[in-house]
């Protein structure tokens, strides 16, 4: 396993870079433009290239692109639906300009058409766009804490999107607290073993390419998405004890996205995840 975070760009890309190079980070996530925002800056080539040479030089990788959080593949808004395909496609583009073989999307909110309705305009979307994207950059759903209309807290949910495409195409990211706050109990070795029979039963664990590392300050089942540092939350010690013990594959990315992400906080919930793979 490759343990990592999601590093903010504010204050330079290389700055930022070394200092988590220096808290024993081997992979990194980041946003390619404005999470919350519509638009996408236009490309620097140049300056991307140097990035890139870069995570090459320290030997990070991979470079994970997550998307904004705006990007609805099920809007029942035919303009935001629209905007979202659009805004993907971009993401898509990025994420080859820097190498990165992954981009995490958010399921979606079906809006009130309902689970079913939601779930195969997302396969419909996504049929549709698959030609304009680059090749080479998988597709990682998100899973989701369940609130509201949010699509894929569920693993039947996220198996009857991701298994109408290739394995190479469309696959899984896992956060640990959605997944808690979705009902799934990976407080101990035992739930977490539970959950990841089941996710390899309905969708198979090669589809797994990503895994999201954060505490939940809330209640199993909450279906409230609260993050909390690394065993200070309700999933809790044990619970991370378990995941840092599966025998992930080799290259799997473990990225924190734990709360007050750029202060010292990041390399306190490092030390833990180093700390207990190391053990």
């Amino acid at each position: 396993m490759r343990i990592g975070v999601h590093m903010p760009i504010g204050g330079g890309f290389g700055k930022n870079l070394r200092k988590f190079k220096k808290y024993g980070c081997q992979t990194v996530q980041i946003f390619a433009g404005n999470p919350t925002g519509w638009k996408m800056a236009a490309a620097d080539p140049e300056e991307i290239q140097q990035r890139v040479d870069l995570l090459q030089q320290l030997d990070i990788s991979p470079l994970i692109i997550h998307c904004a959080y705006l990007i609805n593949l099920a809007s029942r808004s035919s303009e935001i639906h629209k905007k979202s395909a659009h805004l993907l496609r971009l993401t898509m583009e990025r994420a080859a300009l820097y190498h990165s073989p992954y981009v995490v999307l958010h399921t979606g909110n079906h809006g009130g058409a309902g689970v079913q309705q939601g779930l195969e305009k997302i396969i419909d979307t996504i049929s549709c766009e698959l030609p304009n994207w680059p090749s080479g950059v998988q597709l990682l759903l998100e899973n989701t804490s369940g609130s509201g209309t949010a699509l894929g807290s569920r693993l039947e949910e996220l198996a009857f999107i991701t298994t109408n495409f290739p394995q190479n195409v469309v696959g899984v990211c896992l956060d640990t607290a959605h997944a808690w706050a979705a009902g799934y109990d990976i407080s101990s070795s035992g739930g977490l073993e539970e959950m990841l029979e089941l996710f390899d039963k309905l969708i198979g664990l090669p589809r797994l390419r990503v895994v999201h590392v954060n505490d939940s300050k809330v209640a199993c089942g909450s279906k409230i998405d609260r993050h909390q540092h690394i065993g200070q939350g309700r999933i809790g010690r044990s619970g991370f004890t378990a995941l840092m013990r599966f025998p992930w594959p080799a290259d799997m990315p473990l990225i924190l996205e734990t709360p007050e992400i750029g202060s010292s906080w990041d390399q306190y919930n490092l030390n833990i995840l180093l700390s207990l793979r190391d053990k």
